[in-house]
């Protein structure tokens, strides 16, 4: 009796499936919906959201979880589960607008004998299982992006049985859809994908699993690599997709053959699309199986527009003509072309895009809603014909402004800068139309006004006591500032215009103690991969280039058209942070609960974002970063991943962000990071991000790297040894640590070659241990007779007493 492909042991997950393409249907797209408490307390927390289930899931749980699902109807299963390390499969993804999204799996199972076997069966999302056509488990949660387990017993005949599962869930925003399948029994179970050849399934797994893409893509071409050669008769498809909030429509490509035994991989971009972050959806075919691997990919530009006026209104014009150019297809984009009075065809295309996200209200189109109210309030009657400029007020009018007004929705209000774009929009679009009614509020405009801005001040008033919780964010200070620009260049309120005014002088002077020969680093309080991978492409880097020259414009336009076209003066100091060429500085500031120390020189900068929540779980906190001048790629981190694959859609993931935050110390060129991970469900292991490629020379030993890159060099040096990963898409820039105990120090230096062999020598004697039952990490110099000591829990690291949320700053040898 065959007994299938693999073995299924206790303990292990059951990841290989066939599953169906996803069946997709807009949900509760006609409800009127709901109008909720209109108060959040504005104490802003990374991860935290409603107390709530929105309407439209609430809708759906009620009318979704305990139906009829018939499994005659399942889709046809053809695509092979790929899971790298993960013990979960993933169909986990983004939607702007409520979508109920279905999927069909199926796999044999194969029993030694008759009986019942255990199953930990876990979903984000609702399952169904059936057994040989009879339903054996039905568990339809539907709580939002927080995965709930049941224990089934699965009964099994002896031999061969058919299992079919049946998943879906509501997609609100960003949605884990998941399914996990722990085995609990003791004996061995076999397993088979109906219909297919085991080993040509290991085949095309093995190979999907050794793609590696070189991180950054030049000349519209991704290069893979392949850890094992290219097995015969494959060929490639790829769908492109954007990965932000711009009007990218995703493309799909043929690559053709892939040539057997190839170990390389070019595969040609539409050079249409333009630099930017891309995910690249592989699907590879085999015969009659397909596998698709999802890869970020940031496609670079050939000639970057390197910053070239001298003045500050040179560089906002030549920002905005190229925004007017090349700019990603957003609001702002419109925006940039109206100010210039450089219009063209794709304008509007661009207004009508935007008029539909608004009226659909999909998340995040209130970060569209504030420049269309721009262009509403200087560009009114121009270009357009006036039934176009009238479906513009339509738009404003018919708009859901805030919780407290009817609809069924899935915009996102309760982070800070939600809250502020929403805020802005509702008190400009009463200021504007101070008479008309407001259809989802059933209010006159002045009314509206009136309470957006009292809840502009509660907001204010805020983060003024508290900082931003997304402090120093490359993806979110450009969404900041959308409000605060507009609230600076339009407010009727001289309070509000002043407001806005000090908080973006307050973010210029932060980002400039960060940024780094034209690329905008540092820690970070809210991130993504894609940010991290390359930061020259973010927008936070483009108003860098802006401010203070000597950097790069990007095709990133949520907010610095605004920012061009405003009479906006950053401070004069923020320029000497941002563009020293000499000495170095540390500096120290508060925001969002968390202490954050910068050390800087020309060629390197260290930050640190100390005391923060240690030990809870984390979020998208990026909180040690070193960043070399030198390549915007030359760039090092360490944290605890929140899962175990790059690219995933969790937060925290791969290397954004800590499953377990650490207690971290820094102290000027020097940071300690030490780490308790209690959780069972949290990866045993932490690592560090490191290219290898982008360094000038790398010295390696057991426990320790040692980089330079131009004037400047680092030691990383860890507790336990580290490994490098081989294969995979991490292969040749991870290094792991493993362990649920362990301590990282980075110290970073600069000088010439000579100076770099002193430093090697020096941190070689140095001694990092960790004392397990006391949670403590001690670092000794013996040459130097320093020590640093860090406690997991106990006595608060050194940060200087700061008596307001300006930064402090001690520089020297730094020009002004």
């Amino acid at each position: 009796m065959s007994q299938g492909d693999w073995q299924l042991s206790q303990g292990e997950a059951l990841t290989r499936f066939l599953c169906s393409q996803a069946k997709e249907e807009r949900f509760a797209e006609f409800y009127t919906g709901d109008a909720g408490e209109p108060g959040i307390d504005y104490q802003f927390r990374n991860g935290s959201g409603p107390k709530e289930d929105a309407f439209c899931r609430r809708v759906f749980r009620q009318t979704h979880a305990l139906r009829t699902v018939d499994p005659a109807q399942a889709l046809p299963c053809c695509e092979v589960t790929f899971t790298g390390e993960s013990d979960t499969v993933s169909f986990s993804d983004f939607r702007h607008l409520p979508f109920h999204v279905q999927r069909w799996l199926t796999v044999d199972l194969f029993a030694p004998y008759s009986g019942e076997f255990a199953f930990r069966l876990g979903t984000c999302g609702g399952v169904r299982v059936w057994v040989e056509g009879v339903e054996r488990a039905c568990f339809t949660p539907f709580t939002r992006n927080v995965m709930q387990c049941t224990e089934v017993m699965l009964p099994l005949n002896a031999g061969k049985n058919s299992l079919l599962i049946h998943l879906d869930e509501l997609f609100e925003r960003d949605t884990i859809f998941a399914l996990q399948m722990i085995y609990q029994g003791k004996p061995t179970l076999g397993m088979a994908l109906p219909g297919k050849r085991g080993t040509a399934v290991d085949s095309l797994s093995q190979f999907a699993s050794g793609l590696r893409p070189e991180l950054a893509a030049f000349g519209y071409t991704v290069r893979l690599h392949c850890n094992v050669p290219a097995p015969a008769g494959i060929s490639l498809r790829g769908e492109i997709r954007g990965m932000g909030n711009d009007h990218f429509t995703p493309q799909t490509l043929d690559f053709g053959a892939v040539k057997a035994a190839a170990t390389t991989l070019a595969l040609q971009l539409p050079p249409d699309i333009g630099e930017a972050h891309y995910q690249l959806r592989l699907t590879l075919q085999h015969d009659d199986m397909t596998l698709i691997r999802h890869i970020g990919i940031n496609v670079m530009p050939d000639a970057p527009a390197i910053a070239a006026a001298e003045t500050l209104n040179g560089r906002k014009q030549e920002a905005l003509r190229y925004i007017a150019e090349h700019g990603m297809d957003r609001t702002s984009r419109l925006l940039a072309m109206m100010h210039l009075r450089e219009y063209g065809p794709q304008c509007e295309n661009l207004l009508s895009r935007t008029l539909t996200r608004i009226s659909a209200r999909e998340d995040c189109s209130d970060f569209s809603l504030v420049p269309l109210l721009w262009i509403w309030r200087y560009h009114q009657g121009e270009y357009f014909p006036p039934l176009l400029w009238r479906r513009v007020r339509s738009t404003i009018l018919g708009y859901r402004y805030w919780l407290d007004e009817q609809g069924c929705d899935v915009m996102w209000f309760w982070s800070e800068n939600h809250a502020l774009c929403f805020h802005t929009a509702q008190y400009l679009a009463g200021q504007f139309f101070p008479d008309e009614r407001f259809i989802a509020s059933g209010r006159i405009g002045r009314e509206q006004q009136a309470i957006a801005n009292a809840r502009l001040l509660q907001w204010f008033d805020a983060i003024d006591v508290h900082g931003f919780v997304e402090w120093n964010s490359a993806p979110y200070y450009p969404v900041d500032y959308i409000g605060l620009f507009a609230l600076y260049q339009m407010a009727e309120s001289h309070e509000i215009r002043m407001r806005a005014r000090q908080l973006i002088d307050r973010l210029m002077l932060q980002s400039a103690l960060h940024y780094q020969n034209g690329v905008a680093a540092g820690t970070m309080g809210r991130v993504y991969e894609k940010e991290l991978l390359a930061g020259m492409l973010t927008e936070l880097s483009a108003y860098g280039a802006v401010a203070w020259g000597k950097g790069r414009y990007n095709r990133k336009c949520a907010s610095l058209p605004l920012f061009c076209a405003s009479d906006y003066v950053p401070p004069a100091m923020s320029e000497v942070y941002a563009s020293m060429t000499e000495g170095e500085l540390a500096a120290w500031y508060t925001c969002g609960g968390g202490n954050i120390c910068v050390w800087k020189a020309p060629g390197v900068s260290l930050s640190s974002c100390v005391d923060h929540h240690t030990g809870e779980p984390g979020h998208q906190q990026h909180l040690v970063d070193l960043q070399f001048a030198s390549r915007f790629d030359a760039k090092i981190w360490i944290n605890h991943p929140g899962e175990a694959e790059p690219g995933g859609e969790k937060r925290p993931s791969f290397w954004a962000g800590n499953g377990v935050m650490p207690r971290v110390m820094q102290v000027e060129n020097r940071a300690l990071m030490l780490w308790h991970i209690d959780r069972e469900d949290a990866l045993p292991w932490t690592h560090l991000y490191f290219p290898s490629e982008a360094f000038d020379r790398v010295v390696v030993q057991p426990c320790t790297r040692f980089v330079r890159a131009g004037d400047a060099f680092a030691a990383v040096l860890c507790s336990a040894p580290l490994q490098r990963t081989e294969s995979g898409l991490a292969a040749g820039i991870e290094c792991r640590a493993l362990g649920r105990d362990v301590a990282w120090y980075v110290e970073v230096g600069y000088g010439d070659e000579a100076a770099f062999d002193a430093f090697c020598s020096r941190i070689a004697k140095l001694a990092l241990q960790v004392d397990i039952d006391a949670q403590t990490a001690t670092l000794r110099d013996p040459l130097l007779g320093d020590v640093m000591f860090l406690e997991l829990m106990g006595k608060k690291p050194c940060f200087p007493r700061l008596n307001s949320s300006e930064p402090r700053v001690i520089c020297k040898g730094v020009k002004a």
